[in-house]
């Protein structure tokens, strides 16, 4: 029976020429579904398929086995094929756009079917930490990326994948002289991760508020972004890299570029500058759904552990907690 599924969906995604699906395309896709569940190898094989089917057919296939991970399956059985194909018709696609010329009829029903298979390769990525890295260590192919967003979604999707940091976070409250150990996952940009910083704070340290549930929800891809703004309700700063006072951190900068001390990257909290930037959700999207963002406080330092690193960072216990201007670049 599973063979059969296998068989049909097969035909099905050959016959299929893009836009919805019939009624018999649809039953073939529930059967493989039941299939898959009961006998996930079949997986597997029909990821095996994706290279020798229309780009069509090719790239709602790869779709379904990105549903198939989202509701629990095994990326291994299909996330290298996806990720292949993805990186099989990324560069052709790239190049109809960069000749500046009109598309070639293969090129524009590569980029018809690019957006599912972009919807799968997210799926798939988000299960795929190593492979993350490694491309987003890949210089032309982040250009790639870089370069396409404008045009198609499906680029600004996997270059937000590739993007997005997860890490530990030693945050330092200065006026409270409080310290706390915090996690923060799949973020790009330090607006991004200063919102999540004041809703997991919220009224707990001096100068938080509670969170607007609006902007957290879409920060945290609880809710499809709409437009609105958020302020900073402390002034960020992180350890100069030669340790020898703090700098401020841009918010449009990447979370990667907060200091390190002892492997754990370090933000001090004090009372925002009068005229702080705003920033607006645009620094919450592309969303993926997949990957949701988010910031958790893991843990409170005692007062003792909370003194050693604010001396560490150059302001040990008496010294003016005002300093603006101070270390400023």
């Amino acid at each position: 029976m599973n063979d059969a599924a296998l068989t049909n969906l097969l035909a099905a995604c050959r016959a299929y020429a893009g836009g919805r699906v019939d009624a018999q395309f649809n039953a073939a896709a529930q059967a493989f579904y039941a299939g898959a569940k009961a006998q996930p190898k079949i997986v597997a094989r029909a990821a095996r398929e994706l290279g020798h089917l229309p780009p069509p057919g090719a790239a709602i296939l790869a779709n379904m086995l990105g549903t198939i991970v989202e509701k629990g399956g095994a990326v291994e059985r299909s996330g290298a094929a996806v990720w292949e194909l993805y990186m099989a018709w990324l560069p052709q696609v790239h190049r109809g756009f960069a000749g500046h010329k009109e598309l070639s009829p293969r090129q524009r029903q590569l980029l018809d079917a690019f957006q599912l298979l972009s919807q799968s390769a997210v799926s798939h990525l988000s299960a795929m930490p190593q492979e993350r890295k490694l491309a987003a260590g890949n210089k032309a192919l982040m250009a790639q990326l870089a370069e396409l967003q404008d045009y198609t979604p499906g680029a600004a999707w996997v270059r937000q994948v590739l993007l997005s940091r997860s890490d530990a976070l030693l945050v330092l409250h200065l006026p409270s002289r409080q310290g706390f150990r915090l996690r923060y996952d799949n973020i790009v940009n330090c607006f991004h991760l200063f919102t999540l910083i004041q809703a997991a704070f919220g009224e707990t340290l001096p100068g938080g508020r509670a969170p607007n549930r609006f902007i957290t929800d879409m920060a945290r891809c609880v809710t499809v972004a709409e437009d609105g703004n958020d302020e900073p309700w402390w002034r960020y700063e992180t350890v100069q890299p030669d340790q020898s006072g703090l700098i401020e951190i841009s918010g449009e900068a990447p979370v990667e570029t907060i200091a390190r001390i002892d492997d754990r990257q370090v933000i001090l909290l004090s009372p925002p500058i009068e005229g702080a930037a705003l920033w607006d959700t645009s620094f919450f999207t592309p969303q993926l759904f997949a990957m949701p963002a988010n910031v958790v406080i893991e843990g409170t330092l005692t007062a003792g552990e909370a003194e050693e690193w604010l001396a560490r960072i150059g302001r040990p216990q008496g010294q003016a907690a005002d300093h603006q201007g101070a270390d400023k670049s």
